[in-house]
Formats: structure tokens, sequence, C-alpha cells
């Protein structure tokens, strides 16, 4: 695009003998850089051929109908996270949902500020609400992850990282100096990944620590001369079942965590339907810029995406039109699909978009019980009476008993599709 996205591996690594409440109070050793390729796909360059670069190109003129079977396993599930406890309530919506072993894990970050527990077949077990500012407390929390029997929290405000049972009992915590926001842990290396949201020149996107948070590196450098999103960054890190990825707003190359490199791995090429970044960055009055985005832009990536190693699910805007994109890593081919994704499986509820990333190789979305339930009424207000009756007992069962189990609740019911 027309200001792409360098990809920079300026590592900055810390070894520390001690941690202390400000954890490393400066940074001390080597700063190597090492420049390894600009290449982002847009509207005014063609990405550069490298091997192994995966190269996603998105023709709005080929969009087209998509079917669920394309690009999932002929099985959904439905979980129903049940409202029969006043504890329960998830109307505010929820920011990330984990699956760990027999539990789920609800993160309502703007809503209540906790996390609802609920067993796999979404029964309501408990709530973790520690809303404060003392030691064991929190002002905001931005992500979590289940490391080593224990949940973590991140992205936590005051700058700390907290550490839980899994039953929501306060273990410790650890207090920084610096920012630190929202990311993963990744098994792969055993090291945390953490987005750092910063606008200070000779500072990093991203910082990462080792499982004791002994050794701090740090990556991709900001430059005051780019454009970047004024975003969380909630869902740039992105685990598939064999590496950890990122993925930033306005940059189209998504990189690849490998032996601690960042290498670019798929790059999206917009073509004549990019969106000009120079454009954008003319318009000083964030309120005119939001106008821009929210109705005029052109596509850009928004650096939400959902990976495996057989395909990347991302969602682009075109004109404030929602278009949904599979790209097959296989195949190395590009679908495009334009309104919403038709269940060909069971028949039941068709998605517009895909949100969560349940665990690996399961995603899917929310659907209040209410919403479901109406759903399944349009579809027996659609159908003969015989056939109804038949669908309900066959491919549509499963849906007919959560929608109807739901269907004066406000609480989502999950929808969770198996990735190919």
């Amino acid at each position: 695009m027309s200001d792409p996205f360098p990809v920079y591996r300026y590592t900055q690594r810390t070894k520390c003998p001690s941690l202390t409440a400000a954890l490393c109070l400066k940074y001390c050793g080597l700063i190597i850089g090492v420049i390894f390729f600009i290449l982002i796909g847009g509207c005014k360059q063609e990405p550069t051929s490298v091997p192994g670069l995966e190269r996603i190109s998105v023709d709005l003129s080929q969009a087209r109908t998509g079917k669920l079977s394309e690009f999932f396993e002929p099985h959904i599930e439905y979980i129903w996270l049940e409202d029969d406890s006043e504890e329960a309530q998830l109307t505010a919506g929820l920011q990330k949902v984990l699956f760990y072993q027999d539990r789920i894990y609800t993160l309502d970050i703007f809503g209540c500020k906790c996390i609802h527990i609920f067993n796999k077949s979404g029964k309501y077990m408990s709530k973790i609400d520690a809303y404060g500012e003392g030691p064991g407390e929190y002002l905001d929390f931005d992500a979590a992850e289940v490391v080593d029997g224990e949940l973590v929290l991140l992205g936590v405000y005051p700058r700390k990282i907290m550490w839980l049972s899994l039953e929501g009992k306060f273990l410790r915590e650890l207090s920084f100096r610096d920012r630190i926001g929202p990311g993963v842990f990744s098994e792969f290396d055993d090291r945390y990944y953490l987005y750092n949201y910063t606008r200070e020149p000779g500072d990093y996107f991203v910082r990462s620590f080792d499982k004791s948070l002994q050794d701090t590196v740090t990556y991709l450098p900001y430059d005051p001369a780019k454009l970047y999103g004024e975003v969380s960054g909630r869902s740039y890190l992105q685990k598939s079942s064999e590496y950890l990825y990122y993925g930033m707003t306005y940059s189209d190359t998504v990189y690849q965590v490998d032996n601690g490199n960042f290498i670019p791995k798929l790059v999206l090429d917009f073509g004549k339907y990019a969106q000009d970044l120079d454009e954008m960055k003319r318009l000083d009055d964030p309120r005119e810029r939001l106008d821009f985005i929210s109705n005029r832009a052109k596509l850009y990536f928004k650096g939400q995406y959902l990976i495996s190693e057989k395909q990347l699910y991302t969602i682009l805007i075109y004109e404030k039109k929602g278009i949904n994109v599979f790209f097959d890593r296989e195949q190395q081919q590009t679908h495009v699909i334009k309104d919403r994704i038709i269940d060909d499986i069971d028949g039941a509820y068709d998605p517009y978009y895909l949100i969560y990333s349940f665990e690996s190789g399961k995603v899917g979305l929310k659907v209040p019980g209410r919403d479901l339930y109406k759903t399944l009424m349009e579809k027996k207000e659609n159908m003969s009476q015989s056939d109804y009756k038949k669908w309900i007992t066959t491919n549509g069962r499963k849906f007919s008993e959560i929608a109807t189990a739901a269907r004066e609740s406000e609480n989502p019911v999950l929808i969770v599709y198996r990735l190919k």
C-alpha cells in the first residue's frame, strides 16, 4: 500500500539477574538490527516474491456466496451459557472466550470487568471479580491465558501481571514500570508475547518474556512516519496449533514467529481496491478520520484474523460493507465471501462473521438465545410442517433443542465450528 509496514527485526534482549516491582528499570545488552524485506500488498506496489511467502490476493470482483462446508468439518456445536443465576448475566458482550479442559472462561472487559466460568456444557459455575486498586485487584484487564494450570491475566491496569487459580483464587502478581498490554503465552517456545500500545520513538510494539520473566526481548520498533491503528491490539497475536502469528492494523503483512524471529509469512494484496494510507494520514482530526474509516474507506487490514496451518480467515470492510475472506494455505487460493456464510451443514444459522478462536482448531461466534430462537421460528414459518418436523428431529435437532431452551435468554449461545 502507499504506507507499507517494513519488516524490521530490531530486537532488544535484556538478561536480568533478578526482578523487582519495576522489572528491569533499564534495559541492558545488545540491540541487534536486521532488516529483512518490505513486503506489503496494496494499490501502489506489488509484493516482492520471496520463498515461503503466502500471497493473499483479494479481488472484490470475484466475491461470491460461500458455504460452511467449504471451510469447516461437518460438525457444529451449540453451547448456551445459561443465565439461571443473576451472577451469570452476559449482556455487555464478551471480548474473549477461552476453552480449557472442562471449563469455559468468558472475559467481559467492558461490562462487569470480570470473568465468568462455565463448564463445557454451558452451566454457570462462578465468577472472577476483583475490581479495585489494591493487591490482587485490577481496574482493567485485556486478556487471559492458562499457563501451567494457572489463569494469567494480561494487559492489567495498574501495570502488572496477575496469576489466579483455575477457580479464580488470587495467587500472586508482579508489577511493572512500563506499560504491559494484551497478548498470549506461546507454548512453542515457553514465552509470553505482549502487544505494547506505544507512540514513543525508540519504543517497540511487541515485548516478550520467558516463563520466569527473567529475559526480555522487544520486536518491531515504532516509526513516527507511519500510520498505526488506534486499537487495543487484543487480536494482533494469534496462535495456530504449531506457530504464533502477529498481524497489525494498516500492515498487510502477517508475521510468523519462528525461533525468536518475526518472519513475514502472509501478505494481503488488495490491488485496485486498496485504501491509500497517505489519504488517511492527511486527516489530522480524529473525528474526521473516524468518519472516513466508518463510511468511505477502501480495503485495509484491520488486524482481526483467525489462523490455522490450513487456512487464514479475516474480516475486511469496503465502503461500510463487511467481507469474509478465507485463504486456503494448502492450495494458495483466496475465497472472497459476500453476505452471510450459508450453513449447509445442519441448515440452521448462517453466520455473518467469525470472531472467536476458542481453542486450537475451534472457532466461531456468539448469538443471544432470543435471537437464535427467532431464527428457529423463521425456519418453521418458511418450511412445510412435515419438512420442519423432519428437520428438527434430524440435522437440526441440536440447534432446535438449544434455541428452544434459550428462547427467553439474552445470554449468548456459542456456535463452534471445527476447522478443516
